[in-house]
């Protein structure tokens, strides 16, 4: 088999769907008749993944188990598109959505800090920073942009001034 037949034979794999895992849901609000949920979806989702309902599987065996009627607002990795969908039928292993309204999101403005050596990056849970040479994660994740860059700058020793008496 040549290059090219392999190349073309692994075009034609399937792609393997990434699984939602349970730690990536979180109660919004618990009423009387439904509840509603922030889910952040995993780093190789696509929109077209809302279809398969087996995605849901650690979901379903998790903390909180969805059922029919509860409310999703579905927020991808890089934040660059949310989806609202309703679940229309749960099962122990699967969820089936209504049809989920998808929003595109804006592009930052500004850039995130960099140096030589670092930067700061979005990780799906938070910001923080990132080794340029290897991609290896630095710092844990932060809240807030500000908070990774003064991350970043902790990286760096601080100048000493010399204090003539």
């Amino acid at each position: 088999m040549t290059a090219v037949a392999k190349s073309k034979d692994d075009d034609l794999k399937p792609r393997e769907l990434p699984i939602i895992p349970a730690g990536n849901i979180a109660l919004n609000t618990s009423g009387m008749l439904w509840r509603e949920f922030l889910v952040r979806l995993p780093k190789d989702f696509i929109a077209d993944d809302l279809k398969e309902p087996a995605v849901w599987s650690r979901i379903q065996g998790g903390h909180y188990s969805l059922v029919k009627f509860d409310k999703l607002t579905l927020v991808a990795f890089d934040e660059s598109w949310i989806a609202e969908a309703i679940v229309a039928d749960a099962g122990n292993n699967h969820i089936v959505l209504s049809k989920p309204r998808i929003t595109q999101m804006p592009e930052r403005f500004g850039n995130l800090l960099e140096t030589e050596e670092y930067k700061v990056v979005w990780g799906g849970s938070g910001y923080f920073v990132e080794r340029k040479s290897d991609r290896k994660a630095i710092t844990r994740p932060t809240s807030s942009a500000a908070l990774a860059e003064r991350d970043l700058a902790a990286l760096y020793p601080a100048k000493q001034q010399s204090v003539v008496r």
